[in-house]
């Protein structure tokens, strides 16, 4: 078994930190007669519903598919049973006027062709007989059941959210019974940490009226600093594709940050942004399409003597052993002392100085940064010796240089912790926080020296750099991660889909392309002034042979050869089919000697039928 200790180290740099916790998500779909009314565009609002429905679920399956959705109707004249009624659990009773279309489940591809298929059919399979339609459902009874779902759902669910689809502003009136047992049903949904998301399915929603104060008692937020949710906004998001994994907002590691050595603060290190990967892929046993589960083993086999026996033993990881070739031996380690030669320092970060923040240099970037942030449940006070240190490192514009071993088994890193405040975008989301980047710096061995830097730049003129000025201003844009998607992923997903719900009309769209037509509106009044200062492209080709001074057939080393050309010869082999001893370039400068031309590209066959058609053989 042979070890390369680099392979050994970029393994675990990338490996997959899961962790648990689901989010149950609840589809609550008003189903009033104002939901199926039609509109200019030809659609209804609950047809729409449940597109955002299967939306959900579409982006639940790759980023998250352990997470569970269901979908219930109120509003509803009759209350079937579910299809699938087994998957429920037994004493849970459905208040009148409301139904369990789909019970909390994993998202699956049945699911999603369920929604698909009752979505697209003329009548939604037969709607108004089998649930029908009301006005009179009470808002309690309807979120006293999606929290009973939660409940029995089978999981212990971290997050439990439900999102209501609804074109009625005003579902009971101020004052009534009705109204003050939804409230205090959301106080209880408030305590239970059930969030609610509303989408409104018409532009002319009322929030005032009913809502806002409900959302605001169910979040215990501030009626005047609620932001109510709007029909566009809310549609966008959910529609939006996300091929993004959903990592759980958990921290990679807990350790101590070793100031001094009587002085220790506890932090959390996160990870901000990390590669997509592939969904990954499972082998099959092709007669039957079971799931090939391979285990590897290791073996060691003596071999007898005389050869004629060999004997098989399993090795256990105590009896391993690892090499590595140096200077042509093998150096044989043992399991341990491997771990032992990766894990320098114990897990932990050690304070090695503080260097002005220009010293950390973007060329030197080695992998993607993390975030320290302190952890006042390791170490009592870390809070504030965290806040003195990054206020004072702010101030100062120095960054703290540490030595940084993330967890056991694992090498030390050289790492610079950059201070950096909040910033908000146009929203007011924050897209930076305020704390420490932890930038990754390489070691002595780690740098790279390449000549290409040695070499001394051109002249250019003051002209020609005022020239590129206007063009980047004038092509310029602002940029933030949300704007591109991974183009191989989103066309992986795509074709993925297609054959998985027979679609064929699905594109693809590259958002990483560039606008060519407005970039050539806005270059193109520079493109003739960028050729008068900097002039034509030369363009170096590799050197092709010289042609002979008619312009046709091989250079002056083939015309040596046609000294040699017997022509009685060449005729006499191919009228008698002996054409195997006749080399290509001799046949080429016999039908120059008769002055064909045409010739240099023609192969061996073709210049002997040339041969065959001039003499009529």
């Amino acid at each position: 078994m042979y070890w390369n200790p680099n392979h050994a180290e970029d393994e675990d740099d990338n490996q997959e930190y899961v962790f648990g916790g689901r989010e149950g998500l609840l589809a609550l779909i008003d189903c009033g007669d104002y939901m199926f009314a039609e509109r200019r565009d030809g659609f209804t609002n609950f047809k729409e519903s449940l597109e955002l429905v299967e939306a959900i679920m579409r982006n639940k399956i790759i980023s998250s598919e352990k997470d569970l959705v269901g979908v219930v109707f109120f509003n509803i004249e009759h209350s079937p049973a579910p299809p699938d009624e087994i998957e429920l659990e037994t004493g849970l009773v459905v208040p009148k006027k409301t139904a369990i279309y789909m019970p909390l489940s994993n998202p699956s591809a049945d699911s999603i062709r369920k929604i698909m298929n009752f979505r697209e059919s003329d009548d939604l399979f037969d709607f108004d007989r089998k649930f029908g339609h009301s006005q009179d459902s009470n808002m309690a009874d309807v979120l006293w059941l999606c929290s009973r779902v939660f409940t029995r759902c089978g999981y212990k669910l971290e997050q439990s959210s439900i999102v209501l689809f609804t074109s009625n502003d005003e579902p009971h009136s101020a004052g009534s019974y009705e109204y003050q047992q939804s409230f205090v049903k959301a106080k209880d949904l408030q305590q239970l940490d059930v969030n609610i998301v509303l989408i409104p399915m018409s532009e002319d929603f009322d929030g005032s009226k009913f809502y806002r104060e409900f959302l605001c008692t169910v979040a215990e937020e501030d009626p005047d600093q609620f932001r109510f949710p709007r029909y566009q906004e809310s549609r966008e998001p959910l529609l939006a594709r996300i091929f993004r994994r959903d990592f759980k907002k958990r921290a990679l590691s807990h350790i101590q940050w070793h100031l001094a050595d009587d002085v220790s603060l506890g932090v959390n290190v996160y990870s901000l942004s990390r590669k997509t990967k592939y969904p990954s892929k499972v082998k099959l046993l092709r007669d039957t399409n079971e799931v090939i589960i391979s285990k590897r083993s290791y073996q060691a086999t003596s071999v007898s003597d005389d050869l004629s026996e060999s004997h098989s033993k399993l090795l256990l990881p105590g009896d391993q052993r690892k090499t590595l070739t140096i200077g042509g031996e093998k150096v044989i380690f043992s399991v341990d002392e491997v771990t032992n030669m990766k894990q320098m320092l114990q897990p932990g970060m050690r304070l090695l100085g503080f260097k002005p923040i220009t010293k950390v240099s973007p060329g030197n970037h080695l992998r993607s940064s993390l975030f320290l942030y302190p952890d006042e449940g390791s170490i009592a006070g870390s809070t504030v010796l965290f806040r003195a240190l990054y206020e004072k490192c702010l101030s100062k514009q120095k960054a703290a240089y540490c030595m940084f071993t993330m967890r056991r088994k694992q090498p030390s890193k050289l790492v610079a912790l950059v201070p950096q405040v909040c910033c908000c975008d146009e929203d007011g989301e924050p897209f930076r926080h305020s704390g420490f980047r932890i930038e990754f710096i390489p070691y002595a061995a780690d740098m790279r020296k390449l000549e290409v830097f040695e070499r001394s730049a051109p002249d250019v003129t003051q002209q020609q750099i005022d020239v590129f000025k206007s063009i980047a201003k004038k092509i310029k844009f602002k940029y933030h991660p949300s704007q591109f998607d991974n183009p191989v992923l989103l066309t992986t997903y795509t074709n993925i889909e297609a054959l998985l719900f027979d679609k064929h009309d699905l594109e693809v769209y590259d958002s990483t392309k560039p606008d060519d037509d407005r970039i050539d509106g806005k270059v193109g009044p520079f493109v003739k002034t960028i050729a008068d200062l900097f002039g034509e492209d030369v363009i170096e080709t590799t050197k092709r042979r010289a042609k002979a001074a008619d312009g046709e057939g091989p250079s002056s080393k083939a015309q040596k050869l046609t000294a040699d050309v017997d022509p009685v010869a060449i005729v006499e082999a191919i009228q008698s089919g002996k054409t195997g001893s006749l080399l290509v370039a001799t046949l080429r400068a016999y039908l120059q000697q008769q002055g064909v031309d045409g010739i240099s590209r023609l192969n061996k066959a073709d210049l002997v039928n040339k041969i065959k058609q001039d003499h009529n053989l």
